[in-house]
């Protein structure tokens, strides 16, 4: 009969399953901070779906030109409200438990889904991180006379026409 060791901290046994039980436990601690922080942006989100779901409604509305358009533009209007019930009503566990079986069932549907989503997330955080990292573009950046050359490099002297029309080298 073999025994083993006891921890000092907590009575526990080790050994390598509770090695692996501790790794599980870090990562199912990441998913409940994962999962608070969605809880917390999920109201905000419904408030933003219900305002873009009033949005396309009006908008439905205004289209009297091309009524096939404005029944398109009602019904998703109505399905966006729809989405944004469900998610009031849902916990966010069995909403990605149903996005699962959603792609296990349509796999092309979920894959078109993730690109455009992507691409919309691409497109929102784009503009912030370029006007982050901008400089200011100068007027004579495309001018063909003056060449840049790198700091690494000697500059050398490059001939430049004076406004009486006679070259003179400036270094």
């Amino acid at each position: 009969m073999t025994t083993s060791a006891k921890t000092h901290s907590n009575g526990r046994h080790k050994s390598a399953a509770g090695k692996q039980n501790g790794s599980h436990h870090v990562f199912d601690d990441i998913l409940a901070l994962a999962g608070t922080f969605a809880r917390s942006r999920k109201e905000q989100g419904i408030d933003k779906l219900h305002s873009f779901a009033g949005s396309t409604r009006d908008f439905a509305t205004s289209m009297t030109d091309v009524p096939n358009l404005k029944v398109q533009m009602a019904s998703a209007g109505e399905s966006l409200e729809d989405l944004a019930e469900y998610a009031l009503h849902t916990d966010i566990q069995h909403m990605l438990k149903d996005a699962e079986t959603f792609a296990r069932r349509r796999p092309l549907a979920a894959l078109t889904m993730m690109v455009v989503a992507g691409m919309a997330i691409s497109r929102f955080l784009r503009p912030r991180a370029v006007a982050a990292t901008a400089k200011p573009v100068s007027k004579r950046a495309g001018s063909s006379r003056r060449k840049t050359v790198s700091r690494s490099r000697k500059q050398v002297a490059q001939p430049r026409r004076t406004a009486n029309g006679k070259a003179a080298v400036h270094a």
